[in-house]
């Protein structure tokens, strides 16, 4: 006899109940109840009622499973009929047909082990109206999976934006009445901004307003808690007795819970509270309250999302350090990632207390904590999945595992209450959050923030520059180098800042050094933190044209054990930048397993993984180690993970791919990659390649990976291997490097620079060409993308030699320009290819011409091979080619610098025969003055396509079937046409 599903739900509820300490009791997780709705006979399959969030349902049924989908969505908005809490969330899950044949232990060992459970997340108010996660299809899974969307859904996705918003607009209220303040009570609003350690500005009263909120939703959920909380009065309780709901009734609360644990929470409020003025502080208080209230009828105390949220919302910019959000969706990918369910990071079992409280997990630069309280969750969710208690190791945790760096105290106590408020009623005896010191010092000392921990001195006594630790019951002074020594993290999980103390640009103009600004340092004091940086970051792979970015890698490095897991948001240039190629080495060389993620987002918001960045951005994940592969798997995501469940369910596939040897390698052939699905939706793919010994990381932001694998084959190989053609039917070109064939010459600043004294560097004035005058020396400058339609066009400016004023100077600057004309060529490469304004990858001028900003000049033996050149660059082959080895950091544009145009791969024009070069050479006269579409457009271009069609018969030589309508060099148009990062925005 067949098993029933009432008994395979039960044997289900069983094994849910063992994967959270909080549903061992079989009073949370039910099965099979009558009577458990109000006002209705339905039974739900299982029943989830965790106190303090929402009730999540799950039904269930066995393939083909017809009408699960219709049973969740009806369990939306019923009442549970004890306490009357709505159900916001269920779960529909289709079962595998094999449990019906199963039993008894025999069932259970099926189910705990079975990795095809289908799963769909269902949440709103009423089955009227619903959110469908996945929109269709479904998320293949496992029992713990399962456990995990059940713990998510408890908070549902709307409710915590409608709190969010509700919190904020609460926290612009309370700021509101600080700016009132301000005017009748500018001594107080001095003291809060003295205990934040920040000027005063909006920021400030909104971030004191939000420290405050804060505290007020924790007084609620504590009030008449368990054992000492229990004499904690509450705030409505306050209102209603003698003392009544004012400044001094809610600090004598406040001093009584600081008396118990919580320092990281009340003491910075209680400090901000006391500045308030008793006369102003009545509206101030009230208004508070009744948004802590709102939210705690809500249930939403547990969710780790709302308050950090919220307090990044309303930090804009702090103050150049560039330290963004790093969204909760962002956050469970990476974290997903570097901490898997196999082993610990430390390579202990998850079930094992004593591994997992022996575990040492860092962010260096935490913000407010997103980063390292979503590893946190994460620890303790697969530590309760092996059987074992997060809220028993919570004081060891605390203590000394989870380390969070800031230099902003009102971050660092806001990671510190959120790490805290994962089990509010724990007490733990110390943390290991740390505002650490930053500018110059009391006694002289200059401290760069967390990247002090760089300096191998720092333990020599007179050096070493404390930091203040937020405690459960106060703050100590500790010295950093004591407590957070090298090679002792088993992971670094880090979204650092990434400014350039060379970015001089918007509103970093005027600043000395951006990257050392934050907080009103000075001049000196920067010109003597960059000195200090310079000092630290020695041997490593810091480069000040990288940024602050790259110097955070290389602390990372040096605190991580061997073994130990690397995960970090970083700047999409890493992977391209030359002023990264130090940083690319030591990855290559010391890690291990490297995945590496980008997003192919058209604009340039949606290229980062943070929120607000408006900049490009990539995940970087490894292991240390003393041996390494030189390879990666590169994920490239349609976009970025717009809520936490899709950021895990994407992990969770690329790890299962990783694990199995499945993932699918560039040398394939143009076979695509693997491709990640969340339901029926494609969300991306994945794609294992090797890592060159130098220049940059290629599989960037490429949507469609078999034009990845076409361009390896061609740059690498030479091989013509086009999608849906066969190897054996590839065609084989002599490609070759431009720096092999041609000779480039000067970037813009050795034709019109000046060094940084005011001598001149370039021997040039530059001017915009009149009409009707000859130059002398003409100039190939800028960009004018209706002008450049054509592969040939003329000179738009033309350089005055520099005058002298003396005869030496004179013969220097005659010098340059002999030696910068020398340069002059027909050929020109554009550095800056805007792919969906701008048409052409190569130009040709009649005239000998000087390169510029905009255009490199490139000299061959005869001008024969620089329109054979010009020809090749403008064919979809040569495009294909500029694509991919362009730097893809901005929407829509492809940079190549003389660097990087040194190493382009190119056809060898120079190898060509005289019939071979003569047939160039008419196709190029044909074909020079008709106008070109731009790159995004390809796919529409008549004169691309004859271009394509004549320049492979005649020149190359390759077979017809690849170029005619319909075959594959036509869909490498097409495909071109669609990637995100051609298209850009359009």
């Amino acid at each position: 006899m067949s098993t029933t599903e009432h008994t395979i739900n039960d044997a289900i509820a069983r094994l849910l109940r063992g994967t959270r300490r909080a549903w061992r009791d079989s009073n949370i997780v039910k099965s099979e109840n009558n009577g458990m709705l109000r006002g209705s006979n339905a039974r739900p399959d299982i029943l989830v009622l965790e106190p303090n969030v929402s009730p999540v349902a799950v039904e269930t049924e066995v393939l083909p499973a017809v009408a699960v989908e219709a049973e969740a969505v009806a369990r939306l908005g019923e009442r549970i009929r004890t306490n009357g809490r709505t159900i916001l969330s269920t779960v529909a899950v289709r079962l595998p047909v094999r449990l019906r044949q199963l039993q008894d232990i025999g069932l259970e060992q099926e189910i705990a082990n079975a990795g095809d459970i289908e799963l769909a997340l269902f949440t709103g108010s009423s089955s009227a109206s619903c959110t469908r996660w996945p929109r269709s299809g479904w998320i293949r899974a496992t029992l713990s999976d399962l456990s995990i969307l059940i713990q998510s859904a408890s908070v549902p996705p709307d409710v915590i934006e409608e709190a969010a918003d509700h919190l904020t607009n609460g926290v612009i209220e309370t700021a509101g009445l600080l700016d009132d303040m301000a005017t009748n009570h500018p001594g107080a609003i001095q003291k809060i901004s003295e205990q934040l350690h920040q000027e005063d500005d909006t920021q400030t009263r909104r971030m004191a307003a939000t420290i405050l909120a804060n505290a007020f939703m924790f007084h609620g959920s504590l009030a008449g808690g368990p054992g000492e909380l229990a004499r904690i009065t509450s705030c409505e309780e306050l209102r209603g007795s003698n003392v009544g709901l004012g400044k001094s009734s809610v600090l004598a609360e406040w001093r009584k819970i600081l008396e118990i644990n919580y320092w990281p929470i009340f003491d910075i409020a209680r400090r901000i509270l006391e500045a308030i003025p008793t006369s102003e502080s009545k509206p101030l208080i009230d208004g508070l309250v009744q948004t802590a209230d709102s939210l705690l009828e809500n249930r939403l105390m547990r969710s780790h999302d709302l308050t950090g949220a919220v307090f990044q919302r309303l930090i804009a910019d702090r103050k150049f350090l560039a330290a963004f959000y790093t969204t909760p969706a962002s956050a469970a990918l990476l974290v997903g990632l570097a901490i898997t369910p196999e082993v610990t990071p430390a390579g202990g079992s998850w079930g094992d207390a004593e591994s997992v409280k022996a575990l040492k997990i860092a962010d260096f630069a935490c913000g407010t904590g997103t980063l390292v309280s979503t590893a946190y969750q994460r620890i303790s969710q697969l530590h309760e999945l092996a059987g074992g208690d997060a809220e028993a190791i919570h004081p060891d945790m605390m203590n000394s595992a989870l380390v969070g760096c800031d230099v902003l105290p009102a971050a660092a106590h806001l990671t510190a209450s959120m790490l805290a408020g994962a089990h509010p009623t724990v007490q733990y005896k110390g943390s290991s959050i740390l505002t650490v010191a930053y500018g110059e010092q009391p006694n002289g000392n200059i401290a760069l923030g967390s990247l002090n921990l760089l300096d191998n001195q720092g333990m020599l006594p007179g050096l070493s520059i404390t930091s203040l630790v937020l405690e459960s019951a106060g703050v100590a002074e500790q010295e950093t180098w004591r407590i957070l020594p090298n090679e002792s993290f088993d992971a670094v999980i880090m979204n650092p800042p990434f400014t350039r103390p060379t970015n001089h640009e918007g509103g970093h103009a005027g600043v000395p050094n951006p990257m050392f600004a934050a907080f009103g340092s000075n001049a000196r004091e920067q010109k003597l933190m960059a000195e200090a940086t310079k000092r630290f970051a020695q041997g490593t792979c810091y480069h000040g044209n990288a940024g602050e970015a790259s110097i955070f890698l290389a602390l990372a490095d040096r605190k991580l054990k061997p073994g130990g897991m690397l995960a970090l948001v970083m700047p999409l240039t890493l992977l391209s930048g030359s002023s990264w190629q130090q940083a690319r080495t030591l990855l290559a060389r010391q890690y291990s397993n490297l995945i590496v993620v980008t997003i192919a987002g058209g604009g340039s918001s949606e290229m980062s993984f943070s929120a607000d960045t408006g900049m490009g951005e990539c995940l970087i994940i490894g292991k240390k180690v003393t041996s390494f592969s030189k390879r990666a798997t590169f994920v490239v995501l349609n976009a970025a993970p717009e809520y936490p469940l899709l950021g895990y369910t994407a992990a969770e596939q690329i790890r299962r791919l990783i694990k199995g040897d499945e993932v699918r390698k560039i040398e394939d052939g143009p076979f695509g990659g693997n491709v990640l699905k969340f339901g029926n939706d494609t969300i991306g793919h994945a794609l294992n390649a090797p890592l060159p010994d130098s220049d940059g990381w290629k599989l960037v932001r490429v949507s469609d990976p078999s034009l990845a694998q076409t361009a390896f084959q061609l740059a690498e190989h030479g091989n013509i291997w086009l999608p849906t053609m066969n190897k054996p039917l590839a065609t084989t070109l002599d490609i070759t490097t431009v720096s092999t064939i041609a000779t480039i010459g000067p970037i813009h600043r050795d034709i019109n620079g000046r060094n940084q004294d005011g001598d001149i560097r370039g021997p040039f004035e530059i001017h915009t060409l009149q009409a009707g005058n000859v130059p002398t020396y003409p100039v190939l400058w800028a960009h004018d993308a209706d002008r450049e339609r054509t592969f040939a066009f003329e000179a738009d400016c033309e350089g005055i030699p520099h005058h002298a004023t003396t005869q030496d100077e004179q013969a220097e600057i005659s010098r340059k320009v002999e030696r910068v004309w020398a340069t002059a060529s027909h050929c020109h490469s554009n550095m800056d290819f805007q792919f969906n304004s701008q048409s052409t990858a190569m130009q040709f001028t009649t005239r000998k011409t000087i390169g510029g900003r905009a255009w490199l000049s490139i000299q061959l033996p005869r001008v024969e091979h620089e329109k054979a050149l010009v020809l090749w660059a403008n064919t979809s082959l040569g495009l294909l080619m500029y694509w991919w080895h362009s730097s893809r950091q901005q929407s829509g544009r492809g940079i190549i610098t003389k660097q990087t145009l040194q190493t382009l791969p190119t056809l060898n024009v120079t190898t060509l025969s005289e019939q071979q070069l003569n047939a160039a050479v008419e196709l190029f006269e044909d074909t020079k003055q008709k106008p070109l579409q731009p790159l995004h457009e390809i796919d529409q271009d008549s004169v691309r396509r004859e271009l394509d069609e004549r320049f492979a018969r005649d020149v190359i030589g390759v077979p017809e079937y690849v170029y005619i309508p319909g075959g594959p060099l036509e869909l490498v148009r097409m495909k071109l046409s669609q990637e995100p990062s051609i298209r850009g925005a359009k």
